[in-house]
């Protein structure tokens, strides 16, 4: 009797523990208790009624048979456990993202600054070599914002569906960032501060197949700070990043590899368009207006590529060329043209100024003469004649370095050896002693 009372007990105490604690998948945290979930579904479900937003901790690898959709207002993070997690792409969901940025104002952030465990968001395609019809995340909801941080992976997908050009996640191989064509003022935004973007393919059957790592189309922005994206492949063009039609591209951070790179890190794209075919292994622009392609070496850390509606640039590359990018290419125009402004100002600007100097000495010399006095007695060269005579007049001695063409230097030192010849102290003693001698 004792004993069935315990074994009751333990059941009521079994059932009152936190659910799915032998199956835990994800947890949740509202500040003064930990929830915990058995799917990462039911941790955003739960989420999105309460605060709108949170910090999702996935505690354990996890296959998505559906895609994890962030609408309206919602704002997640999601962060790895106490040890390495992989979110898998499942053979239930090949039609859609992994993950689906949707709603306006929604935005995911993929890791946190510090995060020590890898976070995988994995394609399934080198796991069970799953074809999909989807990006691994689409980012589409007006004023909707992707945040990624180190230790995050985005990798192995591979798409190869039909796509259609209302589509806004059907293209691309890792990211695809696109918003709606009338809503210009309510751009979709990723970051990509860390992490690595690798492996993934854009195989789509159709001449859309740009962008193996990240696309960015229609009022879409990426903007590169850190991170590397390596590995990746489109059929077409843009192995590594593909920007569209009035999409915006910023980098100051990171390395995107071209086809230069080893083995497993470059970016390649394999058939081309246009003639000559123009590939973009690393990084293809082409909004319309000035085309800018960069077409093979690696774009690396600190160079500033900047690109809003029609890039500007420095024209269409060569096989194999690298690439010369605006920004330095404007700071070297900008030297080259101050070095021959200078080349040429310089010396203008000096004899410019010797003339004018000299119709002032002039002037001077008119309004003050140097008297006419005997000085052939004085023992003096006749260089130190010419200082001497010059002394007696109100000008200076920078002036009468310049009226005789010589240093400043020059003129002290014939007039220490004019001193010392004739015992003077002072120019006021020379002027005093001198003007008195007869004319």
């Amino acid at each position: 009797m004792k004993q069935g009372f315990v074994l009751k007990i333990f059941i009521v105490a079994f059932a009152l523990l936190p659910a799915g604690l032998f199956a835990q998948a994800a947890s949740h945290s509202d500040g003064i208790s930990v929830f915990y979930y058995a799917t990462l579904h039911e941790a955003f479900n739960a989420v999105r009624p309460n605060a709108h937003s949170g910090e999702i901790t996935i505690l354990a690898d996890i296959v998505l048979d559906e895609p994890l959709l962030i609408e309206d207002g919602i704002h997640i993070r999601l962060v790895a456990g106490d040890s390495g997690v992989t979110l898998r792409r499942g053979e239930g969901n090949i039609e859609f993202p992994v993950i689906w940025v949707k709603g306006e104002g929604a935005s995911l952030e993929l890791g946190k600054p510090g995060m020590e465990n890898e976070l995988v968001i994995d394609g399934s395609y080198l796991h069970s070599g799953l074809h999909a019809n989807a990006p691994l995340i689409a980012l589409s909801g007006p004023d909707a914002r992707l945040l990624m941080h180190d230790n995050v992976f985005l990798q192995n997908n591979y798409n190869n569906g039909d796509v259609s050009l209302s589509s806004f996640f059907e293209n691309g191989g890792g990211v695809i960032i696109r918003t709606a064509g009338d809503l210009g003022n309510q751009q979709a935004q990723f970051v990509m501060k860390g992490g690595t973007i690798r492996g993934n393919t854009n195989d789509v059957p159709t001449y859309m197949a740009y962008g193996g790592g990240v696309q960015i189309v229609a009022y879409g922005i990426f903007i590169m700070e850190g991170g590397v994206i390596m590995g990746n492949t489109a059929r077409v063009s843009g192995g590594g990043v593909a920007v569209g039609g009035r999409g915006t591209f910023k980098k100051t951070g990171g390395i995107i590899y071209g086809k230069n790179a080893p083995a497993g890190f470059r970016n390649i794209a394999i058939e081309g368009v246009g003639t000559p075919k123009i590939l973009g292994h690393a990084v293809r622009s082409a909004p319309g207006g000035d085309v800018f392609y960069f077409r093979d070496d690696t774009v690396a850390e600190n160079d500033f590529l900047s690109y809003t509606g029609s890039p500007r640039g420095d024209g269409a590359f060569g096989e194999g060329e690298k690439w010369d990018n605006s920004n330095k290419a404007l700071q070297r125009r900008l030297l080259i043209i101050n070095l021959i402004a200078l080349a040429i100002g310089i010396p203008a600007f000096l004899i410019v100024m010797r003339i004018v100097q000299k119709k002032q000495i002039e002037k001077l010399l008119i309004q003050n003469p140097a008297p006419e006095i005997n000085i052939d007695n004085m023992g003096l060269s006749p260089r130190e004649k010419d200082v001497c005579r010059l002394l007696l007049t109100d000008l200076s001695i920078k002036q009468i370095a310049f009226a005789l063409n010589i240093s400043y230097s020059g003129v002290t030192f014939h007039i220490k050896n004019l001193y010392r010849k004739q015992g003077f102290q002072s120019r006021e003693e020379l002027m005093s002693k001198l003007l008195s001698l007869p004319k």
